[in-house]
């Protein structure tokens, strides 16, 4: 626990007015004592508020991440564990953590409700609709925050930690926990530090003052004509709808340049399609049959897949709007609207 330049922990029974003694363990057994550390207590990690939940070993295509943790909001963290003991651990720590969080992005929201509940996860639904609803776009937009837990940080891992924050969108923080250990009969010490967390936070403001999209945003994102014309339009027939039928609480307005405004014609829950800024300056749809794992697959999404080319039951592509004819866009998109949000949509897959 200590290094060079620290003093060694020290621990006295103040009942007894005994001397001062190290503790007869400083270390942890393996890294499975410190998994089962930090998934118990998935607040130590950092931007992991009070009440969030986690489970250990969440199974991705990629294998198991240590400590998979869901926030009451439905962010979601990977965490990957490594002690220093571990010769190779800083390689294998970025790497693997990288590796599960991009499983669980292509993996989907389905896969990921199934493994949570195979691996004990508390029931999702305690979430409230609004958070399990962000959980599931948080996994279908890949935003999957990433934490490298450690006994020691060093500065290799420091600078790498650096280098992440510096690569990966403003809306993913990339962090390092600390958790120095010693146990006395009983008594367990615990000393949690971070790194990162600064850095993180600085780059979210960073892209916060760059703003998220907002509708003036988006448009000034795209390139004048056609696309910009056609975004126009279809925001203005969701408006003219709205008047008449009330609206959905908001578009969701993601993080340029990723994010997309998510079309609720009526006010509907449900989202039939979503539009996207592509490279360079396109205008794209996204149907949205794999977004809500409550109507994953439904059949009310077949014309409008097959509309745009594609299979309801498997992943959504973005489209180019101005390669479509929008006025069939329009009516096939409030019709799955209605479809989806039936009565009982969760009963209705193919």
């Amino acid at each position: 626990m200590a290094g060079d330049g620290d003093r060694a922990l020290l621990i006295r029974d103040a009942s007894t007015g005994g001397g001062w003694r190290s503790p007869a363990m400083t270390a942890y057994t393996d890294e499975d004592h410190l998994q089962a550390i930090i998934a118990d207590a998935p607040h130590h990690v950092p931007g992991v508020p009070d009440g969030a939940w986690a489970v250990r070993e969440l199974p991705t295509s990629a294998g198991p991440a240590d400590v998979c943790i869901i926030d009451p909001g439905g962010d979601i963290t990977v965490v990957e564990c490594k002690l220093a003991s571990n010769s190779e651990r800083r390689r294998m720590v970025i790497g693997q953590v990288l590796d599960y969080a991009a499983a669980i992005w292509q993996d989907g929201t389905e896969t990921f409700h199934r493994q949570w509940q195979h691996r004990g996860g508390q029931d999702l639904a305690g979430l409230g609709d609004d958070a399990r609803e962000q959980l599931d776009r948080n996994i279908g937009e890949g935003r999957i925050h990433l934490c490298l837990a450690v006994d020691r940080i060093d500065a290799d891992l420091r600078r790498l930690v650096e280098y992440l924050n510096r690569i990966t969108r403003g809306d993913v923080r990339v962090t390092a926990l600390q958790l120095a250990y010693a146990r006395h009969g009983d008594v367990e010490i615990l000393v949690p530090s971070t790194y990162g967390t600064e850095i993180a936070a600085t780059k979210a403001r960073t892209t916060t003052n760059r703003g998220r999209w907002s509708t003036d945003t988006f448009l000034a994102a795209l390139a004048p004509q056609p696309d910009r014309a056609l975004a126009e339009d279809l925001l203005t027939r969701v408006e003219r709808l709205d008047e008449r039928m009330g609206t959905h609480d908001d578009f969701w307005f993601g993080v340029p340049p990723s994010g997309g405004i998510y079309l609720h014609p009526h006010g509907f829950k449900y989202a039939p399609v979503h539009l996207l800024v592509g490279d360079p300056d396109r205008l794209l749809v996204r149907g949205n049959w794999t977004n809500y794992p409550q109507i994953k697959g439904h059949r009310g999404f077949a014309e409008l897949a097959a509309f745009l080319g594609q299979d309801h039951g498997q992943s959504a592509k973005a489209v180019a709007v101005a390669e479509l004819d929008v006025d069939r866009l329009w009516e096939i998109a409030l019709r799955c609207a209605v479809v989806i949000n039936g009565p009982e949509p969760v009963d209705a897959p193919a």
